[in-house]
């Protein structure tokens, strides 16, 4: 070989030899540790990433969802924890808290305050405070809300949409069509049944606390449910009131479908929802010319007072990386995701200092 083949081969060697002994090293110091955190829940997909993609932008910190169909998650954590191959983590509804909280772990109070708590989420988060510590920071709100058909309420003189419960007897008057045999072809309200009426628990656990009625009290031997006590008699019979065919307010039987297809048919004039249905409804019938408002109280209560169906982030117990997942935790429950969550979905958000912006 002549002098240059002998130099480029030497240039070549060096660039080998570096290679490799760069790569030994790199393996020596075990280079950047990723840790890999997952996340099951039913708040739907597209919702969660986005949050995800906004908050965590540390590579060292990989956050993956899952998002299930809401009756199937218990199914699904429950066989996932029993063959030991859970999540770290759970986007837990609030009626699935008794079930699991024996599952999660507690946050302790000399991590994240109960005042702090308190001064930071609304109201109804106070149902993730245990003796011991916090099972859940809150994450996600979904409130019952009243949608009512524009349409029909200007054919029947009405202005507004009714803002009080007892606004609902004349509306049901005016506004359900029935004939002799007791037939309704269009209602005012869905109200007096439960199968078929969409909510019907969110809808009577809202008349039963705006009653005065909390269902069910915790102290430190437990959960102790109140409802037979305060004010039972009166929501039921203003309830099924409107099911029976004797009163002059008769607007709802069993006969007819579920409310939710009927007010997209044009044929139910309010129809008590969740706020996240919205879109779906707006889909199901492009038509159909509805708005949504606060859901209804009685007269004389001066602050409103709704069932909101409340998520909170949870770290399971059996999680591999309890403290990156507390770290997680802490900032999906910060303002800016919760802000991001407001935006997207239109909801109201879980942070008391995110309020005063009207959703």
């Amino acid at each position: 070989m002549n002098s240059f083949q002998t130099i480029i081969l030497g240039i070549f060697g060096f660039f080998i030899i570096a290679g490799l002994l760069a790569i030994a090293l790199v393996k020596q110091k075990g280079g950047p540790t990723v840790v890999n955190i997952t996340i099951w829940g039913s708040v739907p997909q597209a919702i969660v990433d986005d949050v995800l993609r906004s908050v965590f932008t540390d590579e060292t910190l990989k956050v993956s969802y899952r998002s299930i169909p809401e009756e199937s998650l218990d199914d699904a954590l429950l066989e996932a924890l029993a063959a030991g191959r859970g999540p770290d983590m759970v986007l837990l509804p609030l009626e699935l808290l008794s079930r699991y909280k024996d599952k999660l772990q507690l946050i302790p109070y000399g991590t994240y305050t109960e005042r702090t708590f308190k001064d930071t989420f609304i109201q109804e988060s106070d149902l993730f405070l245990f003796p011991k510590g916090i099972v859940a920071l809150p994450f996600y709100l979904d409130p019952l809300v009243m949608y009512f058909n524009r349409d029909l309420l200007d054919e029947v003189g009405v202005a507004q949409p009714p803002k009080y419960w007892d606004e609902f007897i004349p509306l049901a008057k005016k506004l359900t069509i029935r004939d002799e045999d007791g037939n309704i072809s269009r209602s005012a309200v869905a109200l007096g049944e439960f199968r078929h009426v969409n909510y019907a628990k969110e809808i009577l656990s809202t008349m039963f606390l705006q009653g005065g009625n909390p269902i069910i009290t915790t102290d430190s031997s437990g959960a102790r449910a109140t409802l037979g006590q305060t004010n039972v008699s009166s929501v039921l019979d203003f309830y099924t009131e409107f099911a029976n065919p004797r009163k002059p307010d008769y607007s709802w039987n069993r006969a007819l479908p579920s409310a939710k297809s009927f007010f997209l048919s044009s044929r139910l004039g309010v129809y008590f929802g969740l706020g996240s249905e919205y879109n779906e409804l707006r889909k199901g019938n492009p038509n159909l010319d509805f708005d949504v408002a606060l859901f209804p109280r009685p007269r004389n209560q001066n602050v409103g007072i709704v069932y909101g169906k409340l998520t909170g982030v949870s770290i399971l117990r059996t999680s591999r990386n309890s403290s990156s997942a507390l770290q997680v935790a802490y900032t999906l429950a910060t303002p800016k995701a919760a802000n991001l969550l407001r935006v997207k979905t239109g909801l109201p958000p879980v942070q008391r200092a995110l309020l005063a912006q009207k959703p």
